[in-house]
């Protein structure tokens, strides 16, 4: 190498959740974007491949993911890797990894900041000359297909509202009683309210009641419930952000952690206003320990609030008398 920009080839590495992942990509895009003249390789869990394929990356082949494994509690940089820039964004703990110029971290959280984490990749690949990309939203949804919002999700019928009441940690989901209440408000209103749930959820037997709900077995199935629905409502979880970088309107539902870290693109976001909260960054393990689930600054935002929100976020007015009555699809 003969300057620390100087590389062969790029390996980009994520095996975070979707939300994490997709708070990641505008850095990849601008890695990709800049360094243009190089192999670009991802590494990172199979069902969010498409989002680095889309950038023109490869996947990491097998004999490169175990030079990659090696360069734990190694001494120093192997020579197989010698023209290989690593890029790694993950929270706050950087990895046992040899200290040198080839290993970048991207530190998505730092301590004290509630910045969100792109803005913090942002400074990183700055202060290695990388320019970030401000165009990466347009770009994204150029490659991965807008909103198209439409009645019925395609079909006769009411506008659809999804609801996605599970989040990576549970306390940081909204009661499911209120879930349940508000899509009650909104059939009431002439929208169809339906319950998308992923593999926690129905592993806990989620009960939607009589609503209509689904169940994606992919990130593409996920997205192709998302572009035409008129509206999301759900906490602080992947589903949503991945719903605000398509461009659909919606509300997130605050409680334990920070909307400025942590809300997603476009969305509102209503929260109890609670002073202790936010009390966590990050929420991996025990957080909140004296507090139940769902904890008081997510119970005690009311469904009233929530119903406001939603409408103001973009739904279609009330549907006249005798016109809202829509079988639901089970």
């Amino acid at each position: 190498m003969t300057d620390k920009n100087d590389f062969g080839r790029i390996v980009f590495e994520h095996n975070g959740a979707l939300g994490d992942m997709l708070a990641a990509w505008p850095a990849a895009f601008s890695l990709c974007a800049h360094f243009r003249t190089v192999s670009h390789f991802f590494r990172t869990r199979p069902g969010h491949a498409p989002f680095f394929a889309a950038l023109g990356a490869a996947p990491c082949p097998p004999l490169l993911c175990r030079e990659l494994d090696a360069l734990y509690g190694a001494p120093r940089w192997p020579g197989s890797l010698a023209d290989t820039l690593v890029v790694r964004p993950g929270l706050f703990r950087r990895p046992d990894i040899p200290d040198d110029p080839r290993f970048l971290f991207l530190s998505g959280v730092v301590p004290g900041r509630f910045d969100p984490p792109s803005a913090l990749y942002r400074e990183a690949l700055a202060a290695r000359g990388i320019p970030w990309r401000d165009d990466w939203l347009a770009v994204f949804r150029d490659r991965f297909g807008g909103r198209t919002p439409s009645a019925g999700m395609g079909k006769p019928g009411p506008p659809a509202v999804l609801l996605f009441p599970g989040a990576g940690h549970v306390k940081k989901t909204w009661p499911m009683d209120n879930f349940l209440r508000l899509a009650g408000m909104l059939a009431k209103s002439g929208l169809e309210p339906i319950f998308v749930l992923g593999p926690a959820e129905v592993e806990r037997g989620v009960d939607v009641g009589p609503w209509p709900r689904r169940v994606p077995d992919s990130l593409e199935e996920l997205m192709a419930l998302l572009r035409p629905a008129w509206a999301v409502l759900g906490a602080d979880c992947g589903p949503m952000h991945l719903a605000g970088l398509l461009g659909v309107p919606g509300v997130s539902v605050f409680g334990p952690t920070s909307p400025r870290q942590w809300a997603p693109e476009g969305m509102a976001v209503v929260t109890a206003d609670m002073p202790c909260s936010p009390c966590v960054q990050v929420t991996s393990g025990d957080f909140a320990p004296g507090c139940p689930v769902s904890p008081p600054c997510l119970t005690g935002v009311s469904v009233e609030r929530v119903h406001e929100a939603l409408k103001k976020s973009g739904l279609p007015p009330r549907t006249p008398p005798g016109e809202n009555h829509f079988p639901r699809t089970p």
